[in-house]
C-alpha cells in the first residue's frame, strides 16, 4: 500500500508541474506580440491544454487521496479486529475462570450437605467441619476472591494514585465513611492525611488486606451500617465502584440515608464507570457477572437531586486512552476534515472517559 501511495504522490507532483508549465506558456503568450489569428489559435491550443492539466490534476489528487483514506482505514480495521480478538479471549478466559470457580462452590455444598446428614453421633465434630468449609469456601467464592479483584481491579499502587485526585475534596471534613473499602486503597490516604474515617465492605478477603495495613474497616452490609447511623453524624461519604453492584432500590435506599447521616456542609462522592463509553462497557463492566446495570450519570445526577443533595456535579475521569482511539488523517483539506471530525465523534462514543463520579453537597 505505501507503494501504491507513493507512485500516487509521483503522478499527482508531475500533473502539478504540467499545469505550472502551461500555465507560464499562457502568461507568455500573451506577452508577446502575435498576428491576430495566429494568437488566437496559440491561446485556443493553450487553453485546451490547461483543461486537461487540471483534470489531470484533479484525477491524480483524487487517487492520491483514495489510497491516504483506504490505507488509514485498512488500519483502523486492523486495529479494531485485533482488539475484537483481544476483548473475545479475555472474555473466554474470564468465563472459563469464573466457571471453574461456580463449580467449585457447587461442589462444595454438596459436600457440606452430606457431611451434615452423617455422623449425627458426634454434632459437635460434624459442626466443626461443616464451618471449616464454609470459610474455604468464603474465600474461593467469585464474590469474595482477591486475586480476581486484583487482576481485573488493578494493582493497590495505581488504584490509590487514581483515587488521590478525589482527596482534595475532603480536605476540610472529617469523619469520613468509604462505602466498599475494599483493599483500603482510600483509606490510606485519608490515614496518611489524619483523617478519622472508617471503610464497610462485604469481602472478607479485601478486607483482610486493609487490616493488614491497620485500617479501621468492619465487615457490614452498606444500608445497614447507614440505618445504624444517626442523623448528621458522619463528616463525609466516600465509593469507589461499588454502587454498580446494588440494585436500583437498594441504591436509592443507601442515598437517601446518606443524605440523613451526614452533617450539614458534607459531601458525598459516588464513583462508577462511564456507561457512555463503549470501551468502558465492554472491557470493564461486563468484565464482571456481580454488577446488576449501568448507571447513567445524568440520572445519578437526578437521583442525588431528588434526595435532597445541592449542587450536584458529574465529574469525569481523566484516563488515558490515546493508545486505543482511532487516529485522525494528517492531511488539510475539506474532506481530510471531514473525515477527522468523524474520527473524533467516534473516539467520543467509543473512547471517552472510563469512568465518572457524581458528587452532591448536604446544605
Amino acid at each position: 500500500m505505501q507503494r501504491i501511495i507513493e507512485e500516487f504522490i509521483e503522478k499527482r507532483k508531475k500533473a502539478q508541474s504540467n499545469l505550472e508549465l502551461t500555465l507560464k506558456k499562457l502568461s507568455d503568450t500573451f506577452n508577446f506580440t502575435f498576428l491576430r489569428k495566429k494568437k488566437k489559435e496559440v491561446i485556443k491550443g493553450l487553453f485546451l491544454e490547461l483543461n486537461n492539466n487540471i483534470n489531470e490534476l484533479v484525477l491524480s489528487s483524487n487517487k492520491e487521496w483514495d489510497s491516504y483514506s483506504n490505507n488509514h482505514m485498512s488500519g483502523v480495521i486492523q486495529s479494531l479486529n485485533t482488539k475484537i480478538l483481544k476483548l473475545e479471549a479475555d472474555q473466554t478466559n474470564s468465563k472459563h475462570i469464573l466457571n471453574n470457580f461456580l463449580q467449585l462452590e457447587k461442589g462444595l455444598d454438596t459436600l457440606i450437605e452430606k457431611i451434615n446428614n452423617i455422623n449425627k453421633n458426634d454434632k459437635n465434630e460434624n459442626l466443626k467441619n461443616i464451618e471449616d468449609l464454609k470459610k474455604y469456601k468464603e474465600k474461593l467464592s467469585l464474590y469474595q476472591y482477591s486475586d480476581f479483584e486484583q487482576r481485573f481491579r488493578g494493582d493497590e499502587n495505581k488504584i490509590r494514585e487514581k483515587l488521590e485526585k478525589y482527596y482534595t475534596h475532603f480536605e476540610n471534613l472529617n469523619n469520613i465513611l468509604d462505602i466498599g473499602c475494599g483493599r483500603g486503597e482510600f483509606l490510606q490516604i485519608l490515614k496518611d492525611n489524619e483523617k478519622d474515617s472508617v471503610g464497610i465492605d462485604i469481602s472478607e478477603s479485601m478486607l483482610k488486606i486493609a487490616k493488614s495495613k491497620d485500617l479501621e474497616c468492619f465487615s457490614i452490609d452498606a444500608l445497614e451500617y447507614l440505618k445504624g447511623k444517626e442523623n448528621n453524624t458522619i463528616g463525609g461519604i466516600f465509593s469507589s465502584q461499588v454502587i454498580e453492584h446494588f440494585t436500583p432500590d437498594y441504591l436509592r435506599e443507601v442515598v437517601k440515608e446518606s443524605f440523613r447521616v451526614l452533617k450539614p456542609g458534607s459531601i458525598i462522592m459516588l464513583e462508577t464507570i462511564n456507561p457512555l463509553s463503549l470501551f468502558a462497557l465492554s472491557r470493564i463492566f461486563y468484565l464482571d457477572i456481580t454488577h446488576q446495570k449501568p448507571l447513567h450519570p445524568e440520572y445519578m445526577r437526578y437521583l442525588l437531586e431528588s434526595s435532597g443533595f445541592f449542587d450536584v456535579e458529574i465529574i469525569y475521569s481523566e484516563g488515558d486512552l490515546n493508545d486505543e482511539k482511532l487516529s485522525p488523517i494528517a492531511m488539510n483539506n475539506e474532506i481530510a476534515n471531514v473525515f477527522n471530525t468523524n474520527v473524533d465523534k467516534l473516539n467520543n462514543i467509543l473512547y471517552s472517559s472510563v469512568e465518572y463520579i457524581v458528587k452532591g453537597i448536604k446544605k
